[in-house]
């Protein structure tokens, strides 16, 4: 046992992080039966974070296509409370910027510009983070040497589930998980010379939490490439290892043996 370590390994494998992200909910255009199977999921998965990475809530009031009179329906008080419900329902640590969030803030700066100083109007005030304990991260973070998480709107779009975030991870230099895209999958691009390896970057895609025939996506005509679906990871120092979950479109999925639906 001294010879291979064994003791090593088990001591190393009580260090190992968790980590859980979820994208794109759009709420309240959320798929009920995936977020409530999801949620299942994670609270018996105790995700050390747990991370939303962004368009958690739709605002389609404030959309680039909305029309004046369609500002005014539907209620956006009752969408963030209904977010910030689902937010703490997945057991969600950390929330990530996007460009439906951004959307309060585009229509404040073509309409109200001196608003957008206000503190109260401030994005993780705005919808109640600061008052759950969610952390807001308006630009992304690294969540592992090497490893960066964002919502991934400002990448080189591309119809392949996992390409998105690997035009992102080359032009970072690090890996990749990102949302944006309604889609899931993963991808790698490796340099290598001389029979050695060198970089390896990896693009990680979410998927979705949205119900494609609510009222909400109806300007994709019920045709979409996406997949529903979400990633969990594990960390063990430097090492980072990440992996896909599917979502069928009843909201079930398997991990690990087990079926939540």
């Amino acid at each position: 046992r001294e010879v291979w370590g064994l003791r090593g390994r088990r001591r190393g494998l009580m260090t190992v992080k968790r980590i859980a992200w979820i994208s794109d909910i759009q709420a309240p255009f959320f798929h009920e039966a995936a977020v409530k199977n999801l949620g299942k999921f994670l609270r018996a998965y105790k995700p050390h974070q747990t991370i939303c990475i962004g368009d958690e809530i739709d605002l389609p009031q404030l959309g680039g296509f909305a029309q004046p009179w369609q500002e005014v329906e539907g209620n956006i008080d009752e969408d963030r409370k209904l977010t910030l419900e689902i937010l703490e329902y997945l057991g969600v640590t950390d929330v990530v910027g996007s460009n439906h969030g951004a959307r309060v803030y585009k229509s404040l700066s073509r309409r109200l510009p001196a608003f957008m100083n206000l503190p109260e109007l401030r994005y993780d005030k705005f919808m109640g983070y600061d008052k759950a304990g969610i952390k807001y991260h308006p630009n992304g973070f690294d969540f592992a040497p090497g490893w960066h998480t964002c919502h991934g709107d400002a990448f080189p779009l591309s119809n392949k589930p996992g390409q998105t975030a690997l035009n992102g991870a080359m032009r970072m230099g690090k890996s990749v998980v990102s949302g944006h895209t309604h889609r899931l999958g993963l991808s790698a691009h490796s340099e290598a010379s001389g029979g050695r390896y060198g970089r390896i970057v990896w693009g990680v895609e979410v998927g979705n939490l949205v119900d494609l025939s609510s009222s909400g996506m109806a300007y994709t005509r019920g045709y979409a490439n996406w997949q529903m679906g979400f990633v969990v990871g594990y960390l063990d120092g430097r090492r980072f290892t990440p992996q896909v979950i599917p979502i069928q479109p009843d909201g079930s999925f398997v991990f690990e043996g087990k079926v939540y639906r």
